[in-house]
């Protein structure tokens, strides 16, 4: 279906990539004119995937709803999970010609779909907006360079509680309770352990109090502080 700039769903997911005060930039109104012009909104069903490794770079995806992952494979065919996202944030914009990562959906996914030229043109032609693109991928490099410390200098169960109080962020939406999209799994991959290690440390966790586990996905943290303090200790 062709783009609906007007969407609520479509701006909350626009200002994720560009900052909220993005339709103030000079360029903005003609950028976004042209986007709902020439962008389209897809649904794709759990666990497809939205572009995959190696495939041509020919398009550039917003995350409008639910929930994405990011992974790669390796040469001796495992994977390594690097990323979770559930709102903005554009994938696929890069100069290789191809895709260097794969984009799996977790939940049924609306995402807006770019031509690759499209955003080209537009960050030359409009470079208020080309700026501020760069700015928001700054601060997201900034987040990538924390999660790397975080695997290399804490132990394995400090990196789940790292995880979840960084889920309880992005998806409690102010509430302690959240459910997470991704499975045990994927989880393990995106902190670089194995499945065991990765179930150990939600039951530690569990076990000393710090947070509520009514299925494998359901998640409440009790005890905010004393996770904070474990994970940074």
């Amino acid at each position: 279906m062709s783009l609906d700039i007007n969407k609520v769903s479509i701006k909350t997911s626009l200002a994720s990539c560009f900052g909220r005060n993005i339709r103030e930039l000079e360029g903005a109104t003609e950028f976004f004119e042209e986007l709902a012009a020439k962008a389209e909104e897809i649904t794709v069903e759990p666990h497809k995937y939205v572009l995959r490794e190696k495939d041509p770079n020919d398009y550039v995806y917003v995350p409008v709803s639910g929930s994405i992952m990011l992974e790669r494979s390796t040469s001796t065919g495992s994977r390594q999970v690097f990323a979770f996202l559930f709102t903005g944030n554009m994938l696929g914009v890069t100069e290789l010609p191809y895709y260097s990562f794969s984009a799996k959906t977790l939940t049924q996914a609306t995402v807006i779909k770019i031509h690759q030229k499209l955003i080209s043109n537009a960050f030359d032609k409009y470079p208020m907006i080309g700026q501020r693109y760069q700015e928001m991928t700054s601060h997201i490099l900034s987040l990538i360079l924390d999660q790397l410390f975080i695997m290399g200098q804490k132990t394995a169960h400090q990196r789940v509680a790292h995880f979840l109080l960084d889920m309880e962020h992005r998806l409690g939406h102010g509430s302690n309770k959240f459910h997470l999209p991704m499975s045990r799994q994927d989880i393990a991959d995106y902190l670089g352990m194995s499945l065991e290690t990765s179930s150990r440390g939600f039951s530690r966790l569990k076990k000393d109090g710090l947070i509520s586990i009514e299925s494998n996905y359901q998640i409440t943290i009790l005890q905010q502080d004393m996770l904070k303090a474990y994970a940074e200790s």
